[in-house]
């Protein structure tokens, strides 16, 4: 069989919970299979690589207008590039609209990971085309029956839905480096608060730089994005500590997450329908404070057996679950330890890229 996946970017150079998934479900597939996969470059120039035995296709963009790239070639190098199966990972209008104007002779599997929450006004324009490319999958694979059930748009679809989650390789996050751990203890304080990930709006960094000076801890908020320059510029406004550490590399990851107490995951709006980077704080035996969103959040972590969660939008009752934990030690390994078993049991990637796959089969 030959599968084509197809998604905006590519880990690396790209590093996120999305784009890192998408690498893990390449890398595993080939096992089975004939994979490659379809991107955009971020230039104006397409390219050719191979990363992990799966070839990658970049094409030239001309820029991003609301994250989606503008590349008048992608629909070509979907009909081009020969696939038995195509599984587009959504919400991606560059190759939802791509496989109506190229129409490949190919199976359709739509991976579908959130709706499309903040661009509301070219929602209303966008949405007739969106439906049209749902109504052409064979199946829709959903990371979660909460999101499955509360999204609207997928109402009309659901009898053609199979819930599949995403999964992470704990194994990548087991061999911190004990003196580093030390190290930044001694910088960041212990015990101290990590939250790590992109910079984006709805990650609500803001409600947990307000309930810094709340929390009987170090706040530590790693990585970058566009939020990251307006969360600077609030904790200054508030007089409050904050390390902001940039962008981390693995290693630097896995050690600030072993370092850490808790790992906090303050999103707040529903463009947040998973949450990659928890999985990894359960990984190393942490506890997370969540929030309710109604989406995959509450089955990642769940409350009151590998975390808590709580309102979001709530600063104070993000400080008040954060401070529960850092004040019971033993309730903290306890979850902990809770959230590592079921890392392994339930989203470890090659098991998940494995059911995907069987799915893939079913459709063929």
């Amino acid at each position: 069989m030959k599968i084509l996946h197809v998604y905006k970017d590519y880990d690396p150079p790209v590093h996120g919970g999305m784009e890192r998934h998408l690498a893990n479900t390449c890398r595993f597939q080939r096992q089975w299979a004939d994979v490659e996969a379809l991107v955009c470059s971020r230039g104006v120039w397409t390219r050719y690589r191979e990363h992990e035995g799966v070839k990658i296709t970049e094409v030239g963009e001309w820029g991003r207008f609301q994250s989606a790239p503008f590349s008048i070639l992608f629909p070509w190098y979907m009909r081009k590039i020969k696939a038995d199966l195509v599984v587009v990972h959504v919400p991606n209008p560059t190759a939802e609209l791509g496989w109506l104007i190229a129409r490949p002779k190919a199976k359709l599997i739509v991976r579908y990971q959130s709706d499309v929450v903040r661009q509301a006004t070219a929602m209303k324009l966008y949405k007739p085309f969106q439906m049209h490319f749902l109504a052409q999958a064979a199946t829709i694979l959903p990371s979660s029956k909460k999101y499955l059930d509360t999204s609207p748009l997928l109402q009309d679809f659901k009898t053609r839905c199979r819930v599949v989650p995403l999964g992470i390789l704990p194994e990548e996050f087991a061999h911190p480096n004990h003196d580093a751990v030390q190290e930044l203890r001694e910088k960041y304080g212990h015990p101290f608060v990590l939250f790590s990930g992109r910079h984006r709006y709805y990650k609500g960094l803001w409600y947990l730089v307000e309930a810094a000076s709340h929390i009987k801890a170090k706040v530590v908020i790693a990585g970058d994005g566009p939020e990251r320059k307006v969360c600077t510029e609030l904790a200054r406004q508030l007089g409050v500590e904050v390390f902001f550490p940039g962008t981390l590399t693995h290693q630097e990851l896995v050690n600030h997450l072993h370092g850490c107490s808790v790992f906090a995951f303050p999103s707040c709006e529903r463009s947040e329908a998973y949450g990659i980077s928890m999985l990894e704080a359960h990984a190393c035996g942490k506890p997370v404070v969540a929030t309710f969103l109604n989406t995959g959040v509450e089955e990642v972590n769940r409350d009151g057996e590998t975390g808590v969660n709580v309102p979001p939008k709530d600063s104070q009752a993000l400080a008040n679950a954060l401070n529960t934990l850092l004040n019971d030690e033993s309730l903290r390994e306890k979850m902990g330890k809770q959230a590592q078993i079921r890392v392994h049991d339930a989203f470890h990637a090659e098991v998940i890229a494995r059911k995907e796959f069987e799915i893939y089969l079913e459709v063929m």
